[in-house]
C-alpha cells in the first residue's frame, strides 16, 4: 500500500492514479460493474485515500467526462490552427478531430457519451452537470460560428446554424457509436470509410451551390 500523500505534488500524483484505474475500470466493468475498492485496488491505494479526493463514484466519473471535454477541446483547437482553412474545411478538421478523439481515447470517448450511466444515475447529483452541458455548448458554439461564417462567406446556403450545428454533432456521435456497438461489421463498411463519407457529405449538404 502506498503511503499517504505529504505535498501538493503527491496528493496529484494520487488524484491522477486514481482517475487513470477509474478510467479503465468504467471501460471495462461499466459503471454499475465498477466499485471504489476495485478503482483503489487497481490504483493500489486504500478507500479512505478515495475519499480524501473524491466524495463519490458519479463525481469521478463526471470528472473523467471534463477531461474527456479537455482532451477533445485541444485536438479541435489543432484542427482548427492551420492558417486559410475555408469553413468546409475547417467542419472537415472538426471530424477528423472528434474520430481521432475516439480512435485514441476510447475509455474517456465512451464516458464523454455517458454510455454507462442510466437516466436515475446521471440526475442523481446535479452539481457537475451544468458544467459539463455548458462545456458541450461551448464546443457546439464552435461549429455555429464556423457555419455562420461560411453562410456569409457563400460557401453554404442559409439555414439555421445553431440546429446544424447540433444535428452535424449528432450525426458524428452517430456514426461512432455504430462502431462502439459493433453494427459496422455485419454492414461490410469500417468505421474509417463512414467516416470519409461523413467528411464528404457535411459540406455538401450545407453547400450553396
Amino acid at each position: 500500500m502506498k503511503q499517504r500523500a505529504r505535498t501538493d505534488e503527491d496528493k496529484q500524483i494520487r488524484i491522477d492514479e486514481i482517475l487513470e484505474s477509474a478510467k479503465k475500470l468504467f471501460y471495462r466493468s461499466g459503471y454499475q460493474g465498477t466499485t471504489i475498492e476495485m478503482i483503489t485496488d487497481d490504483a493500489g491505494l486504500s478507500p479512505a485515500a478515495f475519499y480524501r479526493y473524491f466524495k463519490s463514484k458519479l463525481e469521478i466519473y463526471r470528472s473523467l467526462n471534463s477531461i474527456a471535454i479537455d482532451v477533445l477541446q485541444k485536438l479541435i483547437i489543432e484542427a482548427l490552427g492551420i492558417q486559410g482553412q475555408t469553413p468546409p474545411e475547417k467542419l472537415k478538421g472538426i471530424t477528423n478531430a472528434y474520430f481521432r478523439f475516439f480512435s485514441e481515447n476510447r475509455e474517456l470517448y465512451e464516458i464523454s457519451a455517458v454510455l454507462h450511466l442510466g437516466q436515475r444515475e446521471f440526475f442523481a447529483d446535479l452539481e457537475m452537470v451544468p458544467l459539463l452541458e455548458q462545456r458541450t455548448m461551448d464546443l457546439l458554439s464552435v461549429i455555429k460560428s464556423i457555419i455562420d461564417e461560411g453562410i456569409s462567406g457563400g460557401y453554404f446556403r442559409d439555414v439555421d446554424s445553431w440546429s446544424s450545428a447540433v444535428s452535424l454533432w449528432g450525426m458524428i456521435d452517430g456514426v461512432l457509436l455504430l462502431e462502439v456497438k459493433e453494427s459496422t461489421g455485419f454492414t461490410g463498411v469500417d468505421i474509417k470509410t463512414l467516416v470519409n463519407q461523413m467528411i464528404d457529405i457535411i459540406p455538401n449538404g450545407l453547400s450553396a451551390q
